[in-house]
């Protein structure tokens, strides 16, 4: 929401910064190989790789066989939003030195 003088604070910039960069990541991962717009296992891999390297790779496989929602060995980018959510469950759990690729505590 846009403050009193329409202007958006500072908080809301770092927010809209972040979504566009979330989305700017996954086309750049998304067109290496297979059809544009989707992640295949390896784009995926890549990605996390590259741009998330503490963050849940040893659990890779399973991260991605268990948001292909279709089963069509390729991610949407709404399939990738739940990584995306798990990517940040996985920091926020490292953040409390809980065990991770498990199910939450709480």
């Amino acid at each position: 929401m846009p403050g009193a003088a329409g202007l958006l604070s500072p908080s809301e910039i770092r927010l809209l910064a972040a979504l566009k960069t979330i989305v700017d990541v996954y086309h750049r991962y998304s067109i290496r190989e297979g059809q544009l717009d989707l992640l295949s296992f390896n784009d995926f891999k890549t990605l996390l790789t590259e741009q998330a390297p503490t963050f849940l790779q040893a659990c890779v496989s399973s991260l991605f066989n268990e948001t292909d929602l279709n089963k069509d060995s390729e991610l949407t980018f709404k399939e990738f939003t739940i990584v995306l959510a798990k990517v940040t469950d996985d920091a926020h759990r490292i953040s409390h030195k809980d065990d991770r690729c498990g199910p939450d505590k709480d």
